[in-house]
Formats: structure tokens, C-alpha cells, sequence
């Protein structure tokens, strides 16, 4: 992350912006079927860690001067739609940031199974001034 800021430093012009964006580790994604929050899917350790790994490359370039905290930030709603539930468990078994379902939410799907089935997570963003 330090490097993508560092390059992205180098291509910004002085007083321009750059929005970091991740999905916010502190709002487990919510599974909905037919409306309804069904459960929620729980991140990995290995993608904790790179969060943390992440915050602390903001914090750096920030102390070094390179960028500037604007001051606006949030959270905006990502939502992705999966055909079935067997889609699900494939993106949920083959995701680097998802490792597994929050009990009973895989029981909670299955009267659902046929889908369409949605996963709503949060993205917190924050907009950095290149100094």
C-alpha cells in the first residue's frame, strides 16, 4: 500500500485527490434473501491483517507530508447479487477477504438456496490532498 500511495504521489498534480477505499473490517457483510438480512459473512485474519498493514501506509505518507487528510470520509454500500447459494459458497471459498459464514447463516439460506441471494458490505473511504 505504501507503494501504490508513493506512485500515486509521483502521478497526482499538487492539490490533487486521491480517495483511499476499503471494505470496512468493523460492518460484517450482510447475506440477504427475498429483502431480508439472512446472516453475514465473517473476513479472514490474513485480510485483518492487511488492513491494518494498510492504515498504518495512510498514516506513514501522511506523516511524511506526502498527503494531507481533507477531512471527508464515510461509508458508502457495495452491493453484488449471486444467482444461487452455490455461487455464494464459491465466492465466500474462493475470496482472499471472506473466509466463512457467521454461525447459522449457511442454515439460514439454505429454504433460499435457489436465489437470487445478496451481499451487501460496507466500503469506508477517505479523500487524501497530494501536498
Amino acid at each position: 500500500m505504501v507503494d501504490a500511495l508513493r506512485a500515486a504521489h509521483r502521478r497526482v498534480r499538487r492539490g490533487g485527490l486521491v480517495v483511499d477505499a476499503r471494505p470496512d473490517p468493523t460492518r460484517r457483510p450482510r447475506v440477504i434473501a427475498r429483502g431480508r438480512v439472512r446472516g453475514r459473512i465473517l473476513q479472514s485474519e490474513d485480510a485483518d491483517e492487511r488492513d491494518g498493514r494498510a492504515d498504518a501506509a495512510v498514516e506513514r505518507v501522511v506523516a511524511r507530508g506526502l498527503f494531507r487528510r481533507t477531512g471527508e470520509r464515510g461509508a458508502v454500500w457495495h452491493t453484488f447479487r449471486f444467482a444461487d447459494l452455490a455461487a455464494l459458497d464459491d465466492y465466500v471459498g474462493d475470496s482472499a477477504r471472506y473466509e466463512r459464514y457467521e454461525g447459522g447463516t449457511r442454515d439460514a439460506l439454505l429454504p433460499f438456496r435457489r436465489g437470487p441471494l445478496t451481499v451487501r458490505r460496507a466500503i469506508r473511504f477517505e479523500v487524501l490532498e497530494r501536498v
